[in-house]
């Protein structure tokens, strides 16, 4: 057989592992660590809370943590060690004397203290580093994580760490881990979570609201919008209103001017009848006078 040179290779195929095939692709697992790293199936149940599906909504593989170690009593200062496992899954060796790699890796962190999960390198020697972690409940949902893997002559494992926690039924699955070729190292990072979208409340006053449907928040345009019958009940109520409080000042004018020219005609008729009266008794008298000296 030949080799077809018309076949695109996926550079650092053999890094890729999306664990579809009950394999770990060539990675290898610590062991003697409180914890290790099975391949799930999401057909098959869970010995921990986990994942019901793979990271693409599919019946598939993916590794979740689970405890091999036997619960014992823990000793005086303890309990930490006792309490939290860590699992490791490490790489083939790889060397990228050339260039730094972007790293993609699907994660599902879920339950009250899930734990942890760190992606670091290790040399031969032992020495390593750790390049990016995340702690704790990350939802109910598979994310995407990315790491910048470095860039160096020496060779170096990647090392995916899960550290595991007996006290709840929390857990941590990893699933389709590759290297994305040709992605800018700007880019490696790790993607925006969707969420779930609001409940929109638009409040907008009328200035805005008339940019948007019209020339409603013009002056004199708003009556526009109103039934014409609704206006001319409104106009007559006014003017109702105003001339019942113009017939009111008019009547009160009208009273009060009645009653003062009573009284003052009642005064003037009495001034009148004393003024007669005195004139006929001074006639009276006067005529009296008359009488008595004629007699004398």
């Amino acid at each position: 057989m030949t080799a077809n040179p018309n076949v695109d290779i996926p550079a650092y195929v053999w890094f890729a592992c999306n664990f579809d095939f009950a394999s770990l692709c060539g990675w290898t697992k610590d062991t003697n660590s409180g914890a290790e790293w099975f391949i799930q199936s999401s057909e098959a149940p869970a010995v921990h809370r986990g994942p019901t599906f793979d990271h693409t909504g599919s019946p598939g593989n993916f590794i979740l943590i689970q405890l091999t170690d036997t619960i014992t009593p823990s000793k005086t200062g303890d309990d930490k060690s006792e309490e939290e496992k860590v699992a490791r899954l490490a790489s083939l060796p790889i060397t990228t004397p050339d260039t730094s790699l972007c790293m993609s890796f699907w994660y599902h962190m879920a339950g009250d203290h899930a734990g942890a999960l760190h992606i670091g390198y290790r040399h031969e020697a032992g020495e390593g580093q750790n390049l990016w972690t995340m702690i704790g409940h990350q939802g109910s949902r598979w994310r995407e994580g990315r790491v910048v893997l470095p860039r160096t002559r020496l060779p170096y494992q990647v090392v995916v760490e899960g550290v595991a926690d007996r006290r709840t039924p929390g857990h941590i699955a990893v699933d389709d881990i590759q290297i994305m070729d040709g992605l800018n190292i700007q880019d490696c990072k790790d993607p925006e979570a969707p969420t779930s979208p609001p409940t929109k409340i638009l409040m907008l006053p009328i200035d805005s609201l008339s940019q948007e449907t019209g020339e409603l928040g013009r002056p004199g345009n708003m009556l526009k919008t109103i039934d014409p019958i609704l206006i001319t009940i409104i106009a007559m109520s006014a003017l109702g209103v105003f001339l019942g409080a113009i017939c009111g000042v008019v009547l009160y004018c009208a009273c009060s001017q009645g009653s003062m020219t009573d009284r003052n005609l009642s005064a003037l008729e009495n001034y009148n009848f004393e003024l007669v009266d005195g004139v006929k008794l001074k006639k009276d008298k006067i005529n009296g006078q008359t009488n008595n000296y004629s007699e004398a």
